[in-house]
């Protein structure tokens, strides 16, 4: 349907945002979950690595760079997820697409299902598809859904496939690489043939877990439960093959014949539970098999995590390969690395089997030695040259595995599962197996014009797979993490780091069975007028506070800056008191099998421990979050719908919040209020309308159902949902996201890109446009906008996606400058002053600044810094109208961006400046 549709011209929405609008933002260093690895034969310089979302990518000096192959691209770029790789004898490159290893329920766990068989010409940049017609990939056979392996002898193809495995020579009339075509058709006669027969006159439709050639035509492979080997007779013709069964239990195999020694061949297998079974040897081209390594023994296994795991991650992760120099020699990969030595004075097969590497789920800064977890491909080109492909990306040694190091600069394939942005532009993702990694400018809470990728797995991170992430402006900045099992995580300028459960909840999450994606979501707000919470005053000593001017005093966040404007002048002394109200507010859910829990004190660095409550009861899966605006209401994304928690905004502490204690105000979702109606499918997204609480999105994945995008407009009460589906092609929606400033504009993250609708709220037709351009058809699995103003926030209106495959991209192309929005606080600008300038600007110690005033005013100044503190206050007292400017001294900034506020009373105009030295 997507290439039908950019074929056809049928993407008839305008734009929202510009095809060439995306910038990619890294990680540049950091590499995600690749599966397979080629080093050309004629240039051992030029190395090709695939993505298993992401495409394919081309380093041309041996891995140091990486650049991504462009014919992916766009709005054709189909064939992502990258399975396997190999080279003709004429050169060609062909890759195969979707790897049955992954899971592949289209409800945002990271897989992408294949479309074929693909050719990368190197000298025009196309890439073309094998098995299709015309350009448009043949996806009407689910055979082509998952190539787990490719291999070739000559210029003949050979496709592990889901049915069997199939060859085919090319044969057919030139295409435009000037080389002959393979066949279009699956046929035993004149198109791609399986030439595996499990018994006589009975094809083998098993599937194929992996093959290996030699260079001589002898062939190995394997499938589940048993593997099949046959000669070559030099002239392509292809013995019979000969069955083998495998150990006891076995369901996946891996194989591998050395390179030195067409008779020498290997395979491993592991059962169900993902721990190894067997690794044999053959030494006479698999009529006899020896067994190297016994399975069953955690400690020698390199599938499972170390010697006390009792399940593994074969199915998963698993390979194997051969030095090309010695047949003896071998390495095995799944979660861990083992090397074996054939030892020739051993009878029978004797040898070591050593640990080849640590296991490094995060690369160990203070040692190069270690190779990421989970192992995928080992391509072994030369005795001291090898490549490793796993889920940190490419690893490399250059004297034979005894030293190894992160070969991903350009390798932008970091698969994120979530990805938020924050006020002043900062990038925090969650990803799988390289843990939760923020792009920031300088130190902590400062502004630089450079960004780096900041990994913190020592801030109370725990390594693996980070999933849901939150960045909070108050306090100073907080950054909010998670990975596998509950693990939950806060680190800020000023604290350390590290989880911030209550006792309750803490013992609750060491001891239970928490769901792998951990789910959480913030809200907060800076001016929240519906705050129940009060600030005790206490003077100590005689004060005036004058009619609508500000008195500062401290909130229960951090000590952040309040501001309280008395309607009439006020004269306290050490006897009084005033209650103030708190209107900084944050509200953080946290969603668990015993139901939702939801905490007001995550922001809140100084309190000793956080009251968590319950607010809701067990509702099954939990996939996702939102609150609305106004953080009164939180919808809960599940398998069956959406369920609603309102009143969050009346309540303080657990007896109006916690549903067991008796007296909750939080009523719980109820058929027709509450529980949501008219949606398919699992809900993989909620996006609320920043202006209207009544409207929401939600998105619903799968590759069976046929709507994936809803919407509701009365979302406070009934909630029913209707299809807005139109032409979006029926693929799984992972995120979507209202801009801010015009709700009709809706921006969608799907399992191929990121497409767009402007008219989500008004009636249909719904037209959909296809806006990935850069961002190729990645999964986008998560979509979000700066929503808050100036000068709350540096980029309002910019847009982040974190994608499964290609890292972060960003867009301003939605942002609103400080000229469309200067309204200021809760303060409208009615024109009082015209012209505000700073200048210079940027400006070191001394700044000069400049207005008009249209009448007379008393005039004071106000600088805030990014995260809404106020720095600095001048009062300009009473100033006549016309022109006027003030020389200030900024010498007490540090460096950064500020918000100056020129104000009068209610009124106010703000501008912007750097102070740089």
């Amino acid at each position: 349907q997507i290439a039908l549709m950019a074929k056809t011209g049928n993407n008839k929405s305008p734009f929202i945002i510009n095809n060439n609008g995306w910038t990619q933002m890294g990680p540049d260093d950091q590499g995600g979950r690749t599966r397979a690895i080629l080093v050309d034969q004629s240039n051992p310089n030029i190395v090709y690595a695939g993505s298993v979302a992401g495409g394919l990518f081309r380093s041309t000096d041996a891995g140091n760079n990486w650049a991504p192959i462009s014919g992916q691209q766009g709005t054709l770029g189909a064939g992502l997820s990258i399975s396997c790789l190999t080279q003709t004898d004429n050169g060609r490159i062909f890759f195969g697409t979707g790897s049955e290893f992954e899971g592949h329920n289209g409800n945002g766990e990271g897989a992408q299902i294949g479309n074929g068989v693909y050719e990368y010409v190197p000298s025009t940049g196309d890439v073309l598809p094998v098995i299709g017609t015309g350009t448009v990939p043949q996806t009407s056979v689910t055979i082509w859904e998952f190539t787990n392996d490719i291999a070739s002898y000559g210029n003949r193809l050979y496709i592990g496939t889901t049915n069997g495995m199939l060859y085919a020579d090319p044969t057919g009339p030139n295409n435009i690489n000037g080389q002959p075509t393979y066949p279009t058709v699956i046929s035993q006669a004149g198109g791609w043939y399986n030439a595996i027969e499990n018994i006589p006159s009975i094809l083998e439709t098993g599937s194929v877990s992996s093959i290996d050639v030699h260079a001589n035509g002898s062939i190995i492979v394997g499938f589940s439960g048993k593997i099949y080997t046959a000669p070559n007779d030099g002239n392509f013709n292809l013995g019979p093959f000969t069955k083998h069964t495998v150990g006891l239990g076995t369901n996946r195999t891996s194989v591998s014949v050395a390179p030195s020694n067409s008779n020498v061949m290997y395979y491993v297998g592991t059962n169900n539970l993902g721990n190894m079974t067997t690794l044999r040897i053959s030494l006479d081209k698999g009529l006899i098999w020896q067994e190297i390594v016994p399975g069953g023994s955690a400690a020698i296994d390199p599938m499972r995590r170390d010697g006390s795991a009792t399940t593994g991650q074969g199915g998963y992760d698993q390979c194997i390969d051969v030095n090309p120099a010695d047949w003896g020699n071998i390495m095995v990969g799944g979660i861990r690395m083992f090397e074996w030595q054939y030892n020739p004075t051993s009878n029978p097969i004797g040898g070591s089997w050593l640990l080849a590497s640590t296991l490094g789920d995060f690369q160990n800064p203070f040692s190069p030695y270690d190779v990421h977890a989970d192992k995928h491909a080992i391509e072994w080109t030369t005795a001291n040259t090898i490549y490793i492909g796993s889920d940190g990306g490419v690893d490399k040694s250059t004297d034979g595995g005894t030293t190894w190091f992160e070969k991903n600069y350009g390798y932008n394939t970091v698969t994120f599962y979530d990805a938020v942005i924050s006020d002043i532009g900062w990038l925090l993702g969650g990803s799988q197996d390289n843990g939760d990694l923020m792009f920031t400018y300088q130190s902590f809470g400062e502004l630089s014009p450079l960004g780096t990728i900041d990994l913190r797995p020592f801030d109370g991170q725990t390594y693996g797979d980070g999933f849901d992430v939150a960045f909070s402006s108050h306090s100073g900045g907080i950054a909010y993490g998670t990975a596998q099992f509950g693990a939950l995580w806060r680190t800020s300028q000023t604290s350390a780091g590290g989880g911030f459960w209550d006792p309750e909840l803490f013992d609750y999450v060491s001891s239970a069975n928490m769901p792998f994606h951990t789910v959480i979501e913030n809200w907060e707000s800076n001016y929240d007028v519906t705050s129940v919470d009060t600030v005790m005053v206490t003077f100590t000593g005689p004060d005036t506070l004058l009619a609508n001017e500000a008195f500062y005093y401290n909130g229960l966040t951090s000590g952040m800056p309040l501001a309280y404007y008395p309607p009439v002048t006020m004269f306290v002394d050490t006897t009084d008191t005033l209650y103030l109200q708190d209107y900084i507010q944050n509200r953080f859910a946290y969603a668990t099998p015993v139901g939702v829990y939801l905490t007001r004190e995550a922001a809140r660095l100084a309190s000793l421990t956080n009251e968590w409550n319950r607010i809701g009861l067990p509702i099954g899966n939990i996939i996702c979050m939102e609150f609305s605006a106004d953080g009164n209401h939180l919808f809960v994304g599940t398998s069956g719908g959406v369920r609603r928690y309102s009143n969050l905004n009346a309540g303080n502490d657990s007896l109006a919040l916690d549903i067991r204690s008796g007296v909750s105000i939080i009523p719980q979702p109820v058929v027709g209020n509450g529980i949501s109606s008219g949606t398919t499918g699992l809900v993989t997204g909620i996006a609320c309308d920043p202006n209207n609480i009544d409207n929401i999105i939600v998105t619903t994945g799968g590759y069976s159902t046929a709507n994936k995008v809803y919407k509701c407009t009365n979302a406070t009460t009934a909630m029913t949902f209707t299809s807005i589906q139109g032409d979006l092609p029926k693929m799984p929606a992972y995120e979507p996201e209202i801009d801010f400033n015009d709700n009709n504009k809706l921006i969608v993250g799907t399992d191929f890109g990121v497409w767009t609708l402007d008219n989500a709220f008004t009636p249909g037709p719904y037209l959909w446009t296809d806006e990935s351009g850069i961002v190729g058809h990645t999964p986008v699995m998560a979509v979000e906008q700066i929503t808050n103003r100036v000068p709350d926030a540096l980029f309002p209106g910019r847009i982040v996606l974190g994608t499964h495959g290609r890292g972060f991209f960003i867009t301003s192309d939605l942002e609103t400058g400080i000229d469309d929005n200067d309204d200021f606080l809760t303060a409208a600008n009615n024109g009082f002053v015209s012209n505000l300038n700073i200048y210079p600007n940027p400006l070191n110690n001394v700044g000069m600044l400049e207005f008009d005033l249209n009448v007379k005013s008393e005039t004071k100044v106000n600088i805030y810094n990014l995260v809404g503190t106020l720095v600095k206050t001048m009062d300009l007292g009473v100033k006549p109208k016309g022109n006027h400017k003030i020389k200030f001294n900024a010498s007490e900034l540090s460096v950064g961006t500020y918000i100056l506020s020129l104000e009068s009373g209610t009124e106010r105009s703000v501008a912007k400046f750097i102070v740089t030295r």
